[in-house]
């Protein structure tokens, strides 16, 4: 039993640290484990590290052994597992106790989310056995506990695993005047504190994941952009920017997708594939196939993240339309597949220091900006032209503006912006840098004169 010193200890401590993380922003660094530097002994250590995690996950879940989860005991040693018609006990050697405790945690969380859906009225189901699992865990930072930078920053240590692992993703490497090619740090690691971690395995690579945080950087309260989205032009805003971007699958990934299709082996007379009985090839070839598709989806979304970080850099009061993209899935197909621009914006609700939704039925692009008549503008008119006050303007960059009309106008506005960083002027928020968005997927341009553009990128 835990001392009520201990917990009090436990309990202030944790407050302290809420407290701190109010005045920090959050990075997540992504570091991958160098495959050509493991030696046999530590890739089957890893192996076996995520094969122990299915064990204890599956055994903990297993109603032969547990009734109640809650009261499972983290600290064993062994799992019950089911094999073919009975079950055989097997040890755990390689996870730790924190490690056990926090699956336990998560597990548990689980459970509990499901619970609150289902008092919310909403269908559940039940946790399930896995085949696999792919995340482990790693809460503790430091030496002697669950993981630890070593090295300047050149390898990880995990608990139990004996050969320190060489990782990339700490520095970056840019190429001077004379084509020289220097590599320095990503941050100032000095002034970060690590948090919780998670060991990956997929697609026969092996990641790590860092939660860090960092001092929160002070930014002008008073700058207001809107964003139009869409098909042709993916994201238009009010500061004249206009960015396209499409990511499609490549001729590998198509030809994959098809030899996958031949190889697979389905149900008789149906379209089902029969599970746990394709073949070596089958397997090797999904393989390919999940790296490849691996390749494109790291493009989207290092497209996303620079365009993201570029809008909530410059600005804090970000106004866009509640779209349905979804229902633009089903229209466009592909041409939104390949932008993910849903995850842009899902992103915004997320990073954005002040997202104002627009209402989805709001006439932003039928409305003139200038003189707010509204008149039904075809989808292949790429210019708006006012029929009452003769305004012409590229309909992409009025639909933005006319959200700064309406956002200023919502309850959620007048709630949380002061009315002093109220004042919108589309001249004063045009801004001049393109720091951020120095990417080969996407192209840029602003509009210069109504209906004319000059290209950034």
């Amino acid at each position: 039993m835990m001392s009520e010193e201990r917990r009090n200890k436990i309990k202030n401590s944790l407050k302290l640290t809420k407290e701190k993380r109010k005045t920090q922003d959050v990075i997540i660094l992504k570091l991958k484990i160098d495959n050509d530097k493991l030696n046999n002994n530590t890739i089957k250590a890893l192996n076996t590290m995520f094969l122990e995690t299915k064990w204890l996950y599956n055994y903990i879940l297993d109603k032969e052994f547990n009734n109640d989860i809650f009261k499972f005991d983290y600290k064993t040693n062994y799992a019950n597992v089911y094999v073919k018609d009975h079950y055989e006990r097997r040890k755990i050697n390689y996870l730790s106790a924190q490690m056990k405790q926090d699956l336990l945690k998560r597990t548990e969380n689980n459970i509990s989310g499901l619970h609150e859906l289902k008092e919310n009225g909403f269908k559940t189901g039940k946790l399930k056995f896995k085949k696999e699992i792919n995340s482990i865990p790693l809460r503790q930072f430091g030496k002697g506990k669950t993981y630890n930078i070593i090295n300047n920053f050149n390898y990880i240590k995990i608990q139990r695993i004996e050969q320190p692992l060489k990782v990339n993703g700490f520095y970056e490497t840019f190429t001077d005047n004379e084509n020289i090619k220097h590599k320095e740090l990503k941050y100032d690691f000095n002034n970060l504190d690590f948090g919780n971690a998670m060991l990956i395995h997929k697609n026969n690579n092996y990641y790590i994941n860092i939660t860090a945080y960092t001092k929160k950087e002070e930014r002008n309260n008073n700058r207001i952009i809107g964003i139009d989205s869409g098909i042709k032009t993916q994201l238009t805003l009010s500061n004249g920017l206009k960015l396209e971007y499409n990511i499609p699958k490549s001729k590998r990934e198509i030809r994959l997708q098809r030899e996958l299709s031949r190889k697979a082996k389905y149900a008789e007379g149906s379209k089902k594939k029969l599970s746990g009985e394709q073949s070596k090839n089958y397997n090797k070839n999904k393989n390919r196939l999940n790296r490849e598709q691996q390749k494109r989806n790291n493009k989207k979304r290092d497209v996303k993240n620079k365009i993201v970080h570029y809008i909530t850099s410059n600005y804090n009061i970000i106004i866009t339309q509640n779209d349905n993209i979804s229902g633009w899935q089903k229209l466009f197909g592909k041409k939104i597949e390949n932008t993910g621009i849903g995850s842009i914006i899902e992103a915004l609700k997320s990073k954005a220091s002040n997202l104002i939704p627009v209402g989805r039925f709001i006439p932003t692009t039928k409305e003139c900006n200038n003189c707010h008549n509204k008149y039904d503008i075809k989808l292949n008119e790429r210019i708006y032209k006012c029929s009452n006050c003769g305004y012409i303007i590229d309909r992409d960059y009025n639909s933005s503006l006319n959200m700064i009309y309406y956002g200023m106008k919502t309850k959620k506005f007048k709630n949380t912006v002061p009315e002093d960083s109220r004042e919108f002027t589309p001249g004063e928020t045009l801004t001049d840098t393109f720091e951020g968005l120095n990417t080969p997927y996407v192209k840029a341009s602003y509009v210069d004169e109504p209906g004319s553009f000059n290209a950034l990128a």
